[in-house]
């Protein structure tokens, strides 16, 4: 398969993302370290043997990665002003990769110098199918439910190449897809049990994966954070909305609230092994285990003075010695806005009033969460802590200045 796609491309790029170098060079760039093929293909997406289409696949890969990157690995910097920058800048690159997708092997591309490739499909199915997978899970973070529904009819499926494939990443997407879209899309039909059994299907086959992942994969390994981040939400949304509604939160402690089923809790500990393991090569990932682990602990009834400290991760910044001109090592990843966020929603939502004793001190936790949300456009988020807002203020909503 080839691609009607300049290597030379240096026009219009997604807000963040720098343009391909242009004119002439002595030493060709690329993604890998060389624009020659891969010489362990990653076949996330269509492979093939032909070298210029083999180039050309790997700056869609590219593209994926970039978009999942800024989903999984936006910046962590705090005084951002720039919005939904995330999410835009992702669903550009994911417009830009679709674009891409369709001129793949395109019958009138002029590079084509072999008549096996001049009647190729113009189409490059498996780009497409992620492509779409990833933008219909954006589409849910924002609440753009109708913008979801639109791309669904094309992740119900897998295309055919995958489904004769082995690899187990394709498989693990589909069903996080499928258990993502009973609780958060448009169509809720699925019961609770239902969707737990679409959950341990999509972890089964997310283990195999990290199994058998290259070490040398980073594309893989951005996929498999993104799945595994969203399982861990799936069934966290799904123990928050068999909860009774907390008239008075901040009077209550964690022990009065309903703890997850065994099940429940095992099917959660089980993806946030995943999310470890992952970690342990994957250093990204760390920020989303201080996270999950105190959910797990929150879903459990556990003590909360530990699950205190997982949040305070995500609400402080740690960085190792350095001095000035220095280079400054982190000792852990830096918490993201939306982490920063997240851990101020749990923490409003579910620590005992022990831990927020000042008066006050849960309402404006919950207004800075809002306010940040909405910034990020992440209105799923942004929709809990607005609920919550409204119990405990009388009505009282926060928009951001």
């Amino acid at each position: 398969m080839s691609t009607c796609f300049p290597l030379s491309f240096a026009g219009a790029a997604p807000r963040g993302m720098p343009a391909l170098p242009s004119g002439p060079r002595k030493k060709p760039l690329a993604w890998r370290g060389g624009w020659g093929p891969a010489p362990h293909p990653t076949h996330l997406l269509l492979s093939t043997v032909d070298p210029l289409a083999q180039v050309t696949q790997l700056f869609r890969e590219h593209l994926l990665e970039r978009a999942l990157n800024c989903v999984t690995q936006p910046n962590p910097s705090p005084g951002s002003a720039d919005g939904d920058k995330e999410f835009s800048d992702a669903l550009g690159y994911l417009q830009l990769l679709n674009s891409c997708s369709d001129a793949a092997g395109a019958p009138a591309c002029s590079f084509s110098i072999s008549s096996s490739m001049a009647t190729t499909t113009g189409v490059d199915p498996v780009a497409k199918w992620w492509a779409s997978l990833t933008a219909v899970v954006i589409h849910w973070l924002r609440r753009d439910e109708e913008a979801a529904e639109r791309l669904c009819p094309l992740v119900e499926h897998l295309p055919r190449v995958l489904q004769e494939s082995e690899r187990p990443l394709p498989r693990a997407a589909l069903h996080s897809f499928k258990a993502a879209r009973a609780l958060l899309g448009c169509a809720k039909a699925e019961s609770g049990p239902a969707s737990l059994t679409i959950c341990e299907k999509a972890s089964g086959y997310l283990q195999d994966s990290l199994a058998t992942t290259p070490a040398s994969s980073s594309i893989d390994k951005a996929v498999q954070l993104f799945l595994c981040d969203l399982l861990l939400v799936v069934r966290t949304s799904l123990w928050r909305q068999q909860q009774p509604p907390a008239p008075a939160p901040a009077a209550q402690g964690t022990s009065s609230r309903p703890q997850a089923s065994a099940l429940e809790l095992r099917g959660f500990q089980r993806d946030l092994s995943s999310l470890r393991r992952l970690a342990q090569s994957f250093r990204p990932a760390m920020r989303r285990v201080f996270l999950h682990e105190a959910t797990a602990r929150l879903m459990a009834g556990a003590s909360p003075t530990r699950t205190h400290q997982l949040l305070d991760r995500s609400l402080r910044r740690r960085a190792g010695p350095g001095g000035k001109g220095g280079t400054v090592a982190e000792l852990e990843p830096r918490p993201t806005r939306r982490e920063h966020a997240e851990a101020l929603l749990l923490a409003s939502c579910y620590l005992p009033p022990g831990f927020l004793s000042a008066p006050g001190q849960r309402v404006g936790m919950l207004a800075e969460a809002a306010r940040t949300l909405e910034k990020l456009g992440d209105r799923r988020l942004l929709h809990d802590c607005q609920q919550m807002l409204m119990r405990l203020g009388g009505g009282t909503t926060v928009t951001s200045s």
